[in-house]
C-alpha cells in the first residue's frame, strides 16, 4: 500500500505543478499554499497523537512530502512575484 500511496502522491503533486502555470490566477497559488499549510498542520497534529509505530512512519513521510511541496509552492510564488509569509506550525518552522 505504501508504494501505491507514494505513486498517488507523486501523481497529485505533478498534477498541481502542471496546473499552476495554466491557472493564471495568483489566488490559486496562494490557495494551494494555504491548503498545504493546513494539511501540514493536520499531519503534525496526527503525529503528536499517534502511538502506532507504523502509522508514525507513514506520518513522518507525509510531513516530509508536504514540506517539500510547501517549499516548491513558496519558490513558485516568489518567482511569480507574489508575497506570502512563511508559516510555522505549532511553533515549528515549516521549511
Amino acid at each position: 500500500m505504501e508504494k501505491n500511496l507514494n505513486k498517488a502522491q507523486i501523481f497529485y503533486y505533478e498534477k498541481i505543478r502542471k496546473q499552476l502555470p495554466s491557472m493564471g490566477e495568483k489566488n490559486a497559488l496562494l490557495r494551494q499554499i494555504r491548503e498545504t499549510s493546513e494539511r501540514l498542520s493536520a499531519a503534525h497534529n496526527r503525529f503528536e497523537n499517534e502511538s502506532d509505530e507504523d502509522l508514525l512512519d507513514s506520518i513522518i513521510f507525509e510531513i516530509q512530502s508536504l514540506k517539500a511541496l510547501y517549499r516548491y509552492l513558496l519558490k513558485t510564488a516568489k518567482q511569480e512575484g507574489l508575497q506570502c509569509a512563511e508559516i510555522s506550525v505549532f511553533g515549528r518552522e515549516v521549511i
